[in-house]
């Protein structure tokens, strides 16, 4: 499963993108897969989430949102931009990739959509905002993993595309860990939840 917790740049360039297509049946443990590499970095490099307590304490949160790129022609593969780390008072900070962490493919792709925006290519703009802004890619969050394991990841991916389901960006922003706040997001979060303490009694 893609678990919801991190297991511990901007600007730091995070090589974690694939080169060949993969099956949907893996997509699940190739997005973890991303996920960890990304929180090891990100423990390493220190970061730390947004807001404090009044006693100047920070949130012991581990929840972040992976946010995954896919496009048929040109990213046919899984790729995780980043990650949206949740802090207090609904605030959130991104960690991932800058333009050189990406595949060639995806490079061209996104210079590609800057083109077509109007926007230069020269300057370095995050490349999840891009992404995100032409639904190329989505903060995933846990009702997406459940419809997608159910419909498909391809499927899932394919509706963020056409429109038929969010990308999640605005309510992130807004209200980062309370995104989990809606009646569905809560429930599939604690179904990801009691599915990753089971596997974890199992372990033992």
């Amino acid at each position: 499963m893609v678990n919801m917790m991190d297991g511990y740049d901007e600007g730091k360039n995070v090589g974690l993108t694939l080169e060949v297509e993969v099956d949907e049946d893996e997509w699940e443990s190739i997005i973890q897969m991303q996920v960890n590499e990304l929180s090891c970095i990100l423990e390493k490099e220190g970061i730390q989430r947004p807001g404090k307590f009044p006693n100047g304490q920070r949130t012991s949160s581990h929840l972040v949102y992976p946010i995954v790129a896919y496009d048929a022609e040109r990213c046919p593969y899984p790729t995780v931009l980043g990650l949206v780390l949740t802090g207090l008072a609904g605030k959130t900070l991104f960690f991932g990739m800058g333009i050189k962490g990406l595949s060639a493919g995806l490079v061209d792709y996104m210079n590609d959509l800057l083109e077509f925006e109007g926007m230069p290519v020269g300057v370095q703009w995050n490349p999840a905002d891009v992404f995100i802004e032409a639904k190329v890619a989505t903060i995933l969050l846990p009702d997406d993993i459940l419809f997608a394991r159910e419909n498909g990841w391809v499927e899932m991916m394919n509706q963020v595309r056409e429109g038929k389901r969010s990308t999640h960006r605005l309510v992130v922003a807004k209200m980062g860990r309370m995104a989990l706040a809606h009646e569905k997001q809560e429930r599939a979060y604690k179904e990801l939840e009691e599915e990753g303490l089971d596997e974890e009694c199992r372990d033992k």
